[in-house]
């Protein structure tokens, strides 16, 4: 019987423990017993217990048991932390609990960072995601650059990229550093902006400070002004005198009249200011027929899928004719829909030789040179800068 009570082995745990010795130690400070170290900022004085501070923050681990000179010692004066901050993050040693506010963030995120108190840098990097709004949003991605917090400036970033026009009427806006505001103006992820708005907060940035107009080329080389409409060049562009006086934003100007003018050889000129801001690629339906076979009508409507998790098409525009069994190929991000039939019929006889090219950046169409055979069900393939239609039907019969 003795043997085998002496192998008996259990293992119990008290789940309130910890808890009770956190407030254990959290009472012992209001107590001011067993404080063994002082710490001073600007005057100020904390009393605190060596190990609690070792125990939940690398920085003061090194401290004091590292071998520094401040191991010893019973009053430690600390810089590059405030007050504020580190009365925060002694709070939330002896707690586990931390209050924070739009007052005190960036004093208890820069002691949180500076005393490697990875607990309070999570704890800050939530509330400012959850305090996130128009007003808020680059004064937190400063936050988040100057402390390096690479989650906090993924979430500033697309909060930026969604409302971006709001928050370049804040005046947070006109202290951007350059190099942001041109991060912003250079992306695709840019959602609902006219350009016209685009060039009109860059504007706005570079007037507020006259020494930035020698980086007027460098920031609306990223606006795509062969996209704008032909009135607002006209009227809201070339009439400022940025624009005529500053040798690069003029060619930018006289790109986008050239654009505007000469349709037929646009895609000769594809640059990346007549580039559609997107980064979402769309499966697009041109024209059809409906079910019945005693409908000869044909559709002109264009639809798109813009998720494929939805799987709902929304309409995008309207051909200027309706068209069945067309191809269609994309070239240089243009859309061409070549061939097909304005008529519902079962062989070749409908068949049309007309081509024309649809153009996502001004949502407008385009008829071009036709093809020299008319055509229904054949391929469309682009090779080497060209479209090729090969195969197919007509009224004649198969064509090679």
């Amino acid at each position: 019987m003795a043997d085998k009570n002496s192998t008996l082995k259990c293992t119990f745990s008290a789940p309130g423990h910890s808890t009770t010795l956190l407030q254990g130690l959290a009472s012992l400070r209001a107590q001011a017993q067993l404080l063994d170290v002082i710490l001073t900022i600007n005057n100020e004085v904390f009393q605190v217990h060596k190990v609690v501070l070792a125990a939940c923050s690398d920085y003061f681990r090194a401290m004091f048991t590292g071998g520094m000179r401040e191991t010893n010692q019973d009053v430690i004066e600390l810089k590059g932390v405030s007050a504020k901050g580190l009365k925060h993050i002694i709070d939330f040693a002896y707690s586990a609990e931390v209050t924070l506010d739009l007052d005190c963030i960036q004093d208890v995120l820069g002691a949180a960072v500076f005393l490697q108190m990875v607990p309070v840098v999570e704890l800050c990097e939530e509330f400012l995601k959850s305090a996130m709004s128009v007003e808020t949003c680059l004064n937190i991605g400063q936050m988040a650059t100057t402390f390096s917090l690479a989650s906090l400036k993924e979430s500033v970033d697309a909060f930026t990229f969604r409302h971006f026009l709001q928050i370049s009427e804040e005046e947070d806006f006109l202290h951007l550093p350059l190099e942001r505001l041109v991060f912003f103006l250079q992306s695709n992820k840019l959602k609902s902006c006219s350009e016209i708005d685009l060039f009109h907060a860059a504007i706005r940035w570079l007037q507020y400070d006259q020494s930035r107009r020698a980086n007027a080329s460098q920031v609306l080389c990223h606006i795509r002004f062969p996209l704008m409409k032909s009135s607002e060049l006209v009227d809201s562009v070339q009439t400022l005198d940025i624009m005529v006086e500053d040798v690069l934003c003029r060619q930018y100007l006289l790109e986008a009249f050239n654009y505007q003018i000469l349709p037929f050889r646009q895609h000769e000129m594809q640059s990346p200011r007549t580039t559609i801001r997107s980064d979402v690629l769309s499966l697009i339906t041109f024209g059809g027929t409906p079910y019945t076979d005693n409908d000869r009508t044909v559709s002109g409507k264009v639809y798109y899928l813009p998720d494929t998790n939805v799987r709902q098409f929304k309409e995008l525009t309207e051909m200027e004719v309706g068209s069945s069994h067309a191809c269609v190929a994309v070239l240089d991000n243009f859309v061409y829909v070549v061939g097909g039939q304005h008529l519902q019929y079962r062989s070749g006889e409908g068949a049309v030789d007309i081509c024309y090219r649809y153009d996502p950046h001004l949502n407008q169409w385009l008829r071009i040179q036709a093809m020299q055979e008319s055509r229904i069900q054949f391929q469309l393939n682009v090779l080497y800068g060209m479209v090729y239609a090969t195969g197919g039907r007509n009224r004649s019969g198969s064509l090679a």
